[in-house]
């Protein structure tokens, strides 16, 4: 066996065991580890974490599994997918890394266009360890820079799973506030196309966070759910909330009983939320 084989072997056997002890899909265990190992690489150059990955360091197996990694940076402005490759495939590059992976970037597809708020592009990456293909994932590079300045922290992340080399990362990511706001804003525009969202994980990702505990400064809450929402549409936000569709009982059920939720069904959490939001938005324009 050579050493490449033998060290694919073995971080395998390290996630399938990791993954035995906590009670968690090996699956969700690989995919953090290339999301880690990708900010290693793409932390440095500047790029903000938000979105699922960042939920789920925060609050490690008490959230729900993401298959993608969102980033927040100026490579995302381009609108010529060569350029975005090119760029993207140059900070993957950038120093000198040795922890056996390298990453080969693939299609890009722009998620937003002219009419939008902030260009998106969606691109598929292939992680490599020791030259064989390793996991394939999803990164979305998102030029939302105006609307998350002042609101990022420094966050910590460590290798997901143990093994000798791999180092904690840290990068730049969005505060929770600005998390929180951009869920609600999202939570807001449920009726706002033809048909009701099916994006039943913004109520349960709010969920969390409150249960958390993690929003405790309603004047901060506040003033990022106005800032997104002036961002995004141009107006002050809405309020109340509106309540969810009635074919979110079954999937919100399916989450909350799967994360051990108090708030158990849609009414509960509309309730909760709610309260947050409505709470939030008078305590900001009262101070």
């Amino acid at each position: 066996m050579t050493q490449g084989n033998a060290r694919h072997r073995s971080f395998g056997d390290r996630i399938r065991l990791a993954a035995s002890d906590r009670g968690v899909d090996a699956n969700r265990l690989r995919r953090a580890l290339v999301f880690q190992r990708l900010l290693a690489r793409l932390g440095p150059a500047g790029l903000v974490l938000k979105g699922g990955y960042c939920l789920e360091v925060r609050l490690a197996t008490s959230a729900r599994a993401t298959k993608d990694i969102d980033l927040v940076g100026r490579i995302a402005l381009t609108r010529d997918q060569a350029t975005l490759r090119d760029d993207f495939d140059e900070l993957l590059e950038q120093g000198e890394i040795e922890d056996g992976f390298s990453f080969r970037v693939g299609k890009a597809v722009l998620l937003r266009g002219e009419d939008a708020p902030a260009q998106a592009w969606r691109v598929d990456v292939l992680a490599f360890l020791e030259g064989a293909e390793f996991e394939r994932v999803k990164v979305d590079l998102i030029g939302q820079l105006d609307e998350v300045r002042g609101a990022t922290e420094r966050m910590v992340i460590p290798a997901p799973v143990a093994i000798p080399g791999l180092e904690p990362v840290t990068v730049e990511a969005v505060d929770v506030y600005q998390h929180a706001a951009e869920k609600f804003h999202a939570y807001s525009r449920i009726y706002a196309h033809d048909r009701p969202s099916s994006r039943v994980k913004d109520l349960v990702d709010l969920v969390l966070l409150i249960e958390a505990g993690l929003l405790t400064d309603g004047s901060r809450l506040g003033e990022r759910i106005r800032i997104v929402s002036q961002e995004r549409d141009g107006s002050p936000p809405g309020s109340p909330l509106p309540l969810p569709p009635g074919d979110w009982t079954q999937p919100y059920a399916a989450f909350a009983a799967d994360l051990d939720l108090t708030a158990g069904a849609t009414d509960a959490a509309y309730d909760l939320v709610a309260a947050v939001h409505a709470a939030a938005l008078t305590e900001r324009t009262t101070s």
